[in-house]
């Protein structure tokens, strides 16, 4: 099988030679889609966060194959076709999951957007394919329109302006920053993000079409919020963002009721636990929990609710469950976090006062949700400036065991079932 769209036009582009520690695995998925004819790179964030010395929270990979070679190279067991706006392909390759996508042109106009009364720039449909330079020059901000061959050791930088404003920690549309926000408003999301994250500034044409083009963000997709507030709160640099959107004006359109509540004490201690879940996922201690970052948000206001003080938790009941169960909703909104999560972060908040009544240790520890409510006691500690270590004795991390159900038990002491011998019929 032999792949088009081969060869990379190197018009007003720089191609550099360089070199990058990736994992192996990550050389041989490229070095797999190349020798199949396709011309890939790893694409995005990844080159960034290498070229500013952090490890990559993943790979994302782009290619002149379409979702379905790409399904063609790695079989249909290990690649998904996904997604409807924009097609791609996850792949897993070593045990790990890949986002694969097809290089893109810029989308053309229609008439759809003028009879729903929509911005005329707003995209509304991205599987328009073509090469690598055009992919590059359709991209969010320079930073992010690096492409890197990793089998040749080229970095190249279209824009020309990628390594230049990685090293200058600048924030730069590509192109006119008023049309590429209002192509798609989620960017803003996005420049803040790397604001918050990454302490970079944004050039002053892209920050004005930000401040100018904030309430677009309404406008997008209500899935697509929901899937960026999930990324958001599973890194750890959550409070770091949130903080950016509220120095620049966009937690309203966001996060409405939090923006509402962001001069209280209460939302100052919601932060507060949020950077220390943070630091502690940073330190390897904790992992990304999403539902963990909920708990730690909505913990502050839940005590609001039951008409507690900060930090002064509220009786466990009825009542305190209905309340912890509001805030899951209305603090979240207009986003919709999965039910799995709320649920989760639901457990998390149920458990915080039983952690006072030393009686109920054995029935607490052995509770379904303790490892992550203990999660949450030990940083609420730490914001308190507690004795964390005294807490830690108390309550011990919890020995996960299995429990087998009657049925299961009692298939385990059913002595081996004997085989019947199969014997030949005769013709």
């Amino acid at each position: 099988m032999r792949g088009h769209r081969h060869s990379t036009k190197t018009v007003n582009n720089k191609i550099m030679k360089h070199e990058l520690q990736l994992p192996r695995h990550v050389v041989e998925l490229i070095s797999e889609l190349q020798n199949a004819g396709f011309e890939s790179y790893i694409v995005g964030g990844a080159i960034r966060d290498l070229l500013l010395g952090r490890k990559p929270k993943d790979f994302d990979i782009s290619t002149s194959a379409t979702p379905e070679e790409v399904r063609a190279v790695f079989g249909r067991r290990s690649a998904r076709i996904i997604g409807k706006r924009f097609r791609l392909v996850h792949v897993i390759w070593e045990g790990d999951l890949f986002e694969v996508s097809t290089f893109r042109q810029a989308p053309g106009r229609s008439n759809t957007n003028a009879k729903h009364d929509l911005p005329g720039n707003l995209i509304l449909s991205d599987n328009s394919f073509g090469t690598a330079e055009e992919d590059a020059f359709r991209r969010d901000f320079t930073v992010n329109a690096l492409f890197f061959d990793p089998v040749k050791n080229e970095l190249i930088d279209f824009t020309g302006k990628g390594v230049e404003d990685i090293n200058n920690r600048v924030v730069r549309a590509i192109g006119t920053p008023q049309v590429r926000f209002e192509e798609d408003p989620v960017r803003m999301l996005r420049a803040l993000k790397l604001v918050g994250q990454y302490d970079f500034t944004i050039e002053s044409a892209t920050e004005n079409a930000l401040f100018a083009n904030l309430a677009l963000l309404q406008l997008s997709a209500t899935s697509r919020l929901a899937l960026e507030l999930e990324k958001i709160l599973s890194s750890a640099y959550g409070d770091k963002h949130l903080q950016a959107f509220h120095d620049y004006g966009l937690l309203p359109f966001f996060l409405p009721q939090l923006a509402a509540a962001w001069d209280t004490p209460y939302a100052d201690y919601a932060l507060n636990l949020l950077n220390e879940r943070n630091c502690r996922v940073r330190e390897g201690i904790y992992r990304n929990s999403v539902s963990l970052a909920m708990a730690t948000l909505a913990l502050p206001f839940v005590e609001r609710e039951c008409g507690c003080k900060v930090g002064e938790l509220w009786q466990p009941g009825p009542d305190s469950t209905i309340a912890i169960r509001d805030v899951l909703k209305w603090l979240f909104k207009p986003q919709t976090m999965m039910n799995r999560m709320t649920l989760s972060a639901e457990r998390m908040l149920i458990l915080q006062p039983l952690f006072s009544d030393k009686k109920a240790k054995e029935k607490l520890i052995n509770t379904k949700s303790y490892s992550h409510a203990r999660e949450l006691l030990l940083i609420r500690a730490a914001v308190a400036e507690d004795e964390i270590e005294e807490l830690e004795r108390l309550w011990p991390v919890a020995i996960p065991h299995r429990h087998n159900s009657p049925r299961q038990r009692e298939k385990h002491d059913r002595p081996p079932r004997r085989r019947r011998r199969k014997y030949p019929t005769s013709t």
